[in-house]
């Protein structure tokens, strides 16, 4: 039980990658403070089951882009708990446009949420973090913040701007005893992938990733854990790919094209 004793926020909580993160979080023995936008439903059920783990858990409704919501959401989470030991910044959304088709509302949309709404989150919490002694922070990027994902729009400049935020706060919040890194999954198989992508799309990708799949969810919350736990304490400021090997596998893709072409 890694995490028996302690507090954990995490946003985007009530599906994908959040809710499994979450989940895990539970299993390790941590009280979870499930965060969500929209769907009540959804955040309701991920509660329920992370209850039976003989933890505390709650859902909160807030839309990490405004600022005074998050500022409520840790009110409530200090009189609830009086303490945050981790915090999973997982909220995000995408849309797909070239460059010179972006609206600009779209733009700021996902500025805001992708990047801004990590740094609310991390403003409004850091004391609260710091009177508890410390604790860790994994921000939920993207390969697309290292390589450019062409016709994303903001999706790729707000992930790297995160990468970013990660290495500066690490840096800054030291000495307080607290830890700041960023996880940079590659195609992960979640309903938001399934809403962006088609079928035969997404076969394709399955294609060109060298291990042959698309992650799991579970594959990122093992890392989430690692990197939110004891175990990783001298790691801080890094930005961890999980890709099943796509961004390294250019000269793969390469001689895979030529041997098709019978070059």
């Amino acid at each position: 039980m890694r995490f028996e004793g302690k507090v954990a926020l995490v946003t985007g909580a009530s599906r994908g990658i959040g809710k499994a993160i979450a989940l895990a979080l539970a299993k390790e023995g941590a009280d979870i403070i499930v965060n969500y936008s929209r769907d009540d439903d959804k955040a309701r059920e991920v509660v329920d089951l992370a209850i039976p783990f003989g933890i505390k858990a709650i859902m909160v409704k807030a839309d990490v882009s405004n600022p005074s919501q998050v500022e409520e959401m840790e009110r409530i989470v200090r009189k609830e708990f009086g303490r945050i030991d981790v915090i999973i910044n997982s909220a995000g959304i995408t849309f797909r446009h070239p460059l010179e088709e972006v609206p600009y509302e779209e733009w700021r949309r996902i500025i805001e949420v992708n990047l801004n709404g990590a740094f609310y989150v991390m403003r409004a919490f850091f004391k609260l973090m710091v009177d508890s002694g410390g604790g860790s922070i994994v921000n939920i990027a993207s390969v697309a913040g290292h390589i450019p994902m062409v016709g994303s729009g903001a999706y790729s400049p707000s992930k790297a701007g995160l990468i970013m935020l990660t290495k500066l706060a690490a840096l800054e919040w030291a000495k307080y005893g607290i830890r700041v890194n960023a996880v940079c999954p590659g195609s992960v198989e979640t309903d938001m992938l399934r809403e962006e992508f088609t079928e035969e799309q997404i076969k394709i990708k399955k294609k060109l990733i060298p291990l042959g799949r698309l992650g799991r969810t579970e594959d990122i919350a093992k890392l989430v854990l690692f990197l939110a736990s004891e175990e990783s304490s001298y790691i801080t400021g890094e930005s961890f790919i999980i890709d099943g090997g796509m961004t390294i596998s250019y000269y793969l893709v390469e001689s895979r094209l030529m041997r098709e072409h019978g070059i």
